[in-house]
């Protein structure tokens, strides 16, 4: 493959990187993942072309492997996976004037129309004609070069790692959930599921003020990790244990009544436990992805006006959750990561995210 491309004099992109395969990991819709070659990918106007340097693997991911699909997103066709990633800029659409050739990026995955009503009220995170990197009918950027709007790219600090520009996506699913909830100084909060998505979460809901927060899981080893990030408060999950049983240790954790409990699993059992450890007149923040359809104690939660909210993915927190992340407000972040493998090895990668065995949290492909 020989592609050439125009600097704008300061930055060059090394002519070896061109000559390398577009190597991309895609799923079908029977279940099989693989590697396969893309063309070098055109360059829009009002795109630019980035050498993909870091990608994380997120649960969605598994899902449309191992299920062909969540809720009614189906996998109907091979797409490339993959939307948790940065990189480098190494072509500039004839239109964009915001960036250039080595610039370093983080890659916001959901482009919407900016034309429904939806956008123009700044909730472009429900567009119903958004194209999100990695989600059918969408490829995604677990691949060397991909082109993205430039509207969608954000420029990264010099002191910000390409792997912490992957963490950017989950971190902002985290701080999307939180500004939902709006935790207040003090207020005690549980997190239910210590992966990535939860651990994001709690996060963002310490920078909040958030205080006590009880994080629980099923793996020991994933509150070990909480633990090693700072939240010492940690319930392990007895599948043994009923709904009350679980709301009962959840509130002895917490000393107090849980005015929050943040659902990061989307397990239906777990749902059920957090509706009845929250607070009466407390909040339930869904945002973990589970089963299509599910059972709730709906007349429980009505008599006690629980809050139950939703939030779905993002918008506007690039500049905000980049900003947190280089200030050390959440701390390390790349705690968070437990594996990196190079591009090459993607269907790897995946393997060991599937693999509870693993003791993953978050794996991330790199490429040089």
């Amino acid at each position: 493959m020989t592609k050439t491309i125009e600097t704008n004099g300061t930055s060059q992109v090394d002519p070896a990187l061109l000559q390398r395969p577009n190597l991309a990991l895609w799923v079908n819709n029977e279940k099989q993942i693989y590697m396969k070659e893309e063309a070098f990918p055109t360059c829009p106007p009002d795109s630019c072309v980035v050498h993909v340097k870091a990608t994380g693997i997120c649960g969605s991911e598994i899902h449309f492997w191992k299920t062909g699909g969540i809720g009614d997103v189906r996998v109907t066709h091979p797409i490339i996976l993959g939307h948790e990633s940065a990189g480098q800029i190494i072509e500039v659409g004839a239109n964009v004037t915001s960036f250039s050739v080595g610039d370093r990026v983080s890659i916001e995955p959901g482009v919407a129309c900016w034309e429904c009503g939806m956008c123009v009220r700044g909730r472009y995170n429900l567009c119903p004609d958004v194209k999100f990197s990695g989600t059918p009918p969408t490829d995604g950027t677990m691949r060397r070069f991909v082109a993205h709007p430039a509207r969608f790219l954000h420029r990264l600090g010099d002191d910000v790692s390409y792997e912490v520009g992957a963490l950017i996506e989950p971190l902002s699913v985290g701080y999307n959930a939180v500004r939902r909830a709006a935790p207040y100084l003090g207020q005690p909060v549980v997190v239910a599921g210590a992966g990535p998505i939860g651990l994001a979460v709690a996060l963002s809901a310490r920078a909040a003020g958030a205080n006590p927060i009880v994080i629980t899981d099923l793996e020991a080893h994933r509150l070990e990790q909480a633990k090693e990030m700072g939240f010492k408060n940690t319930v392990l999950i007895d599948m043994a244990w009923d709904r009350n049983e679980v709301a009962t240790k959840l509130r002895a954790a917490a000393g107090c009544l849980p005015q929050i409990v943040f659902e990061c699993t989307g397990s239906e059992a777990s749902i059920n436990a957090a509706c009845y450890a929250v607070e009466d007149g407390g909040t339930l923040l869904q945002v973990g992805c589970g089963k299509p359809e599910i059972s709730l104690p709906f007349m429980s939660l009505g008599f006690r006006e629980v809050n139950v909210v939703t939030s779905f993915r993002y918008q506007q927190t690039w500049p905000v959750v980049l900003r947190l992340a280089q200030s050390g407000v959440f701390g390390d972040v790349t705690q968070l990561i437990t594996h990196k493998l190079p591009l090459e090895k993607a269907v790897e990668a995946l393997e060991i995210s599937a693999d509870r065995t693993s003791r993953s949290i978050k794996v991330q492909i790199v490429d040089e």
